[in-house]
């Protein structure tokens, strides 16, 4: 009981100021959420969408999650890339959802290509994205809505080391929820990943966004491109996680330790069609 009204009190709170704040894909939270040099599918729309550029199928990702173990709160994504000519493109939704008290969603729609320079690869993407908010048990409360735009960029600077940039709420759009004003400050984050014998990826990221700063690392072991094992640290949590992979769909798992709240765990699915990753 403790711990729901905690999150009922600190949940819109948070999100009013991040919109989306929690996690995207078990892949991605298996490694601490360090993604940004390492962005080659879908979810890549939510971390760097300069990583489209490196689909080149039709792949479907989709996740639920029960954050720390509330069936009431729940954390949803969907994303899909398409490997249209010249540019990839990509659409994705993401949504926090306390039930019959607080929504919030994000809808993207992202493009990305690639331009060489001295046969260095260089991948720019961007994200347009609507963001909404809406409050069920609260009366008179605004349900806001807005655009923004995110921005991304990856590097390929040998085989075996990646450098990203990305750049999110770029508009900075202010919001007005309930009696309090808020503006989703830009954020910024860079990050380096090194892929060891094509089989183990590390990586570190570096978040920033207002006066807040934060160190992401991850690795990533895999098995004969079958099975995947991952660990990381986003800030000072600790992260795990395991994926299975094939030709067609892939599965992932995480779970992402807290000391008040508790352990969640998330579980991603995807599927894959025509050309090969």
């Amino acid at each position: 009981m403790k711990k729901i009204i905690f999150l009922i009190i600190l949940l819109p709170i948070c999100l009013s100021a991040n919109f989306i704040g929690m996690n995207n894909g078990a892949r991605a939270l298996a490694m601490g959420n360090a993604y940004i040099a390492l962005s080659d599918e879908p979810t890549a729309i939510f971390f760097n969408p300069a990583g489209l550029a490196r689909t080149n199928q039709f792949y479907l990702s989709a996740s639920h999650q029960n954050l720390f173990g509330l069936t009431d709160l729940s954390n949803d994504m969907v994303a899909i890339s398409f490997p249209t000519p010249l540019f990839r493109t990509g659409i994705a939704v993401q949504q926090i959802n306390l039930l019959n008290t607080y929504a919030e969603q994000i809808f993207y729609l992202s493009t990305a290509g690639i331009i060489r320079l001295q046969n260095i690869p260089i991948r720019l993407g961007a994200s347009l994205k609507y963001e909404s908010a809406k409050s069920v048990n609260y009366e008179n409360a605004a349900n806001p809505t807005n655009l923004d735009v995110d921005f991304g960029i990856l590097v390929d600077f040998t085989e075996n080391i990646f450098w990203g940039f990305s750049a999110k709420n770029l508009l900075e759009p202010e919001f007005q929820f309930i009696s309090e004003n808020e503006k989703l400050e830009r954020k910024f984050s860079t990050g380096i990943c090194y892929n060891w014998r094509n089989s183990v990826n590390f990586l570190a990221d570096y978040v920033r966004q207002k006066n807040e700063s934060q160190w992401n690392f991850g690795s990533e072991m895999w098995f004969y491109d079958v099975f995947a094992a991952r660990l990381g640290m986003c800030g000072d949590k600790l992260t795990a996680g395991f994926g299975l992979n094939t030709n067609s769909w892939s599965v992932d798992g995480a779970v992402f330790a807290h000391e008040q709240l508790g352990s969640t765990y998330r579980i991603s699915l995807s599927l894959k069609f025509g050309g090969k990753k």
